[in-house]
C-alpha cells in the first residue's frame, strides 16, 4: 500500500469527478492519510476520511443522492419564479442548505454508527517525526475543511481554527463543518455561529472563497523531504489553464464573476511548477458547478473524466522524482 495525503478541489457538482479519480488511485494501492477538501471537495473529503471507498461513494450517489433536491426551499422561498430571490434578500441564501446537511449527517451515520459523528472522532496518532507544533497545526486530525468567516475576514481552516471562535476542534461536527465550507455565496445561507459567552456571531461561507484548493495543508517544512506525498485533485474546465473571459451585463453576471475569481483565480496562480507535478487535472467538460439537473449520463461522464485522468497521472507518477524537485526547488 502506498500512503499518501489527498486535497480535493471544490466545484460543486463537478466533484462526481473526484470520485472516479479516487477509484483509479485505489485500484492502485493508495491508502489516503490526511485528508482535506474545500466547498464541494469538502464533502467527498468528508466521507473518506470516515471510510468509504470510491465504489461506496459512486453507489451513494446514484441511490442517495438527489441534487436537484438539494435546492430546498422554505417559507416565501418556495413562491414560483421569485421565491428564492426573496429569500436571499431575508436569509443572505436562495437555499437553506438543510438537505445537503442532513444527507452528509445520514450517510456519515451509517458508516461510523454515531448520529453526532465529531472531529474528536479523527484523532491520528503523532509520527515520531512529527514536531509538537506540525502535529497540532498539521496532523491531529485526519479531515481537514476550509471555510470564509466573512464577519472576521478569515479563512478558517477546521477543526483548529474553531478555537478562535470560542469553542472545541474535538466537539466541531464532522458534517456541520461540511455544510461550512459548502456555503456558496447566495445560494447557500451561511451558517452562523456565535462566540462562546460573547454572543459575538459569526458568518461562515464558502471556504472556496478564499482558498478552494489547499493543496499546501498537508506539506512537510521547507526542505525536509516528506514521508509520502500529497495528491492534488483538480477540477479543470476547459482552457482552465488560461483567464477566462466573462461578460458582464449587470449586478447578477457581475456576483457571477466575482464568486468565479474568488473561489479559482488565488490558488491555481499560487501553483509552482513542482506542485503540478502532484496534481491530477480532471476535466469537466461543459458543466458548472451548479449544475443540479444532471442526469445519469452526465454523472457517469464526469465519473469516466476523473477516473482516466487520474490513471493517465499514475501513468508516469513518481514520488521519488517529486521529492528530489521540491528539495531542489528549496536549496
Amino acid at each position: 500500500m502506498q500512503k499518501a495525503d489527498v486535497v480535493f478541489e471544490g466545484g460543486g457538482v463537478k466533484g462526481i469527478a473526484l470520485v472516479g479519480a479516487l477509484q483509479a488511485f485505489e485500484e492502485a494501492g493508495f491508502q489516503w492519510q490526511n485528508v482535506a477538501g474545500s466547498s464541494a471537495g469538502a464533502i467527498t473529503a468528508a466521507l473518506v476520511a470516515v471510510g468509504y471507498s470510491a465504489m461506496e461513494l459512486k453507489k451513494a450517489m446514484s441511490t442517495r443522492v438527489d441534487f436537484r433536491a438539494f435546492m430546498d426551499a422554505k417559507g416565501i422561498g418556495r413562491l414560483p419564479v421569485v421565491g428564492p430571490w426573496l429569500s436571499l434578500l431575508v436569509a443572505q441564501g436562495m437555499y437553506q442548505g438543510d438537505h445537503c446537511l442532513k444527507v452528509i449527517r445520514e450517510l456519515i451515520a451509517e458508516k461510523t454508527g454515531k448520529k453526532r459523528f465529531t472531529f474528536g472522532d479523527l484523532v491520528m496518532p503523532k509520527e515520531p517525526e512529527d514536531s509538537e507544533e506540525d502535529y497540532e497545526k498539521k496532523y491531529k486530525y485526519r479531515l481537514r475543511v476550509l471555510a470564509s468567516d466573512i464577519s472576521d475576514n478569515t479563512m478558517l481552516v477546521l477543526p483548529q481554527d474553531v478555537a478562535c471562535l470560542g469553542q472545541d476542534p474535538d466537539d466541531l461536527e464532522v458534517a456541520l463543518a461540511v455544510r461550512m465550507s459548502i456555503s456558496y455565496p447566495f445560494f447557500f445561507k451561511p451558517v452562523v455561529l456565535e462566540e462562546g459567552q460573547r454572543k459575538k456571531k459569526h458568518w461562515i461561507v464558502d471556504g472556496g472563497m478564499l482558498s478552494n484548493f489547499p493543496v499546501w495543508l498537508f506539506d512537510s517544512p521547507s526542505g525536509k523531504p516528506p514521508a509520502w506525498p500529497t495528491i492534488g485533485f483538480l477540477l479543470a474546465e476547459p482552457g482552465s489553464a488560461e483567464p477566462r473571459h466573462q461578460h458582464i451585463g449587470g449586478p447578477v453576471s457581475m456576483i457571477q464573476a466575482l464568486i468565479r475569481t474568488m473561489t479559482t483565480a488565488h490558488d491555481r496562480k499560487a501553483l509552482d511548477e513542482i506542485d503540478k507535478r502532484r496534481i491530477v487535472r480532471i476535466p469537466t467538460g461543459k458543466y458548472s458547478s451548479l449544475d443540479f439537473d444532471l442526469d445519469d449520463e452526465d454523472q457517469e461522464w464526469l465519473y469516466n473524466s476523473g477516473y482516466q485522468a487520474a490513471k493517465q497521472f499514475l501513468s508516469t507518477w513518481s514520488f521519488e522524482e517529486y521529492v528530489v524537485g521540491r528539495l531542489q526547488q528549496n536549496a
